[in-house]
């Protein structure tokens, strides 16, 4: 249906795959990067991690022509109970919301979707974004939109997590660092290079394959692995993050970075990158290692790699707030929130009670964890 001169359409996962060039084409001109939004993630995501039935497509063209995608929005069904909040979808394995407008027409396009839902979707009364950059254009967009439109729009769940800036020439992050804790570092890179380590870093399509598998295998003989949570422990999220690899390694946006010893992988780290920014989506050390900080020292290779790249303005660690091993190594912080935008006039108390049922939940959840953890030995993470 049209809306504003605009077409919004609803598909499902078949129908999103046929709309991958437009996509890839909207992501390019993107208000904001967001690999997480890209269709080499969300489609593999959507695919393999079982979430495809529950999964919603929208797709917000120019005009009926279908020659400019403007937005996209990937939305979860309500649940029932949920008074009635559609959610744009965060998958598992994902660090932003899958939430994509152009810079030129978003706002355009972010009104089309809205009015579509709310007149395709009676029991809808709002919509909700989590984990978008606080500070960030798609927030301002959607606060400058709710407020043009006249609709409610609240934030809710304030939060940071590492970041690492570019350089750009001046001091490097290492200057932050506690210099006793630093010569530390340098001291055991010394003693595992007397033992022959070495860095090794390796992108584009080379990063597919072998170094692929060798950070799968690794990731599982952690703490991950004595869970069942690593990517390899599941054969879908194993297949999503050969299917992921295989499509950011063909367009030369992942880098494997490890760190070897003889034949061996002690630490690897997985880097993947949208336009300006680049995220450090996963990483793994060998724990019969832990004497040496093998995961600090590939992070801090890492981060120097990241530091000299002139293409990369900010690199996301993608780790949850206070992580006990970036937050000591990265001194910026990614101030990120949860959104959600009215639908309709008079939903603001209906609207607020959703959130206070959604953040009593996640504080009980949180609790529960620091209860839980602690007995089995294991850190946040």
């Amino acid at each position: 249906m049209a809306s504003a001169a605009f077409l919004v359409e609803s598909v499902d996962l078949e129908g999103a795959e046929r709309r991958r060039e437009p996509w890839r084409e909207l992501c390019g001109r993107a208000l904001e990067a967001n690999v997480f939004g890209e269709p080499g993630f969300l489609l593999n995501a959507a695919r393999h991690l079982g979430e495809a039935r529950k999964l919603e497509f929208l797709f917000a063209w120019q005009d009926g022509t279908k020659r400019e995608l403007c937005g996209l929005m990937t939305l979860v069904a309500p649940k029932p109970f949920s008074f009635g909040v559609a959610q744009v979808w965060q998958s598992e394995q994902a660090g932003l919301a899958a939430l994509v407008l152009d810079r030129r027409s978003g706002e355009a396009a972010l009104n089309a979707a809205i009015d579509w839902l709310g007149e395709q979707r009676p029991s809808i009364v709002g919509l909700f974004a989590p984990t978008l950059e606080a500070t960030g254009p798609t927030v301002r967009l959607l606060e400058a939109s709710a407020e043009a439109q006249g609709r409610a729009f609240l934030r809710t769940n304030m939060r940071q997590r590492a970041m690492l800036s570019c350089a750009r020439g001046g001091p490097g992050f290492e200057i932050a660092l506690p210099g006793k804790r630093l010569k530390e570092w340098r001291r055991l890179r010394r003693r595992l290079e007397e033992r022959g380590a070495r860095f090794v870093s390796i992108d584009g399509a080379a990063a597919f394959g072998e170094p692929l598998e060798r950070f799968l295998a690794l990731e599982s003989k952690g703490w991950k692995g004595r869970r069942g949570a690593p990517l390899a422990a599941d054969p879908g999220r194993a297949a999503f993050a050969r299917a992921l690899a295989s499509d950011m390694a063909s367009q030369g946006r992942l880098r494997i970075d490890r760190l070897d010893l003889g034949e061996a992988t002690i630490a690897a780290g997985v880097i993947l990158v949208s336009k300006d920014r680049a995220f450090y989506w996963k990483t793994a050390f060998d724990e019969s290692f832990a004497e040496y900080s093998p995961g600090v020292l590939l992070t801090i290779e890492l981060s120097e790699r990241q530091q000299r790249d002139a293409a990369i303005a900010i690199t996301d660690s993608c780790a949850i707030a206070d992580h006990p091993m970036i937050d000591r190594l990265w001194p910026d912080r990614l101030s990120l929130v949860d959104c959600l935008v009215a639908i309709r006039p008079g939903a603001q108390a209906r609207l607020k009670r959703w959130v206070g049922r959604r953040e009593l939940a996640r504080s009980a959840k949180e609790a529960v964890k620091g209860l839980v953890l602690p007995l089995i030995g294991r850190k946040r993470s």
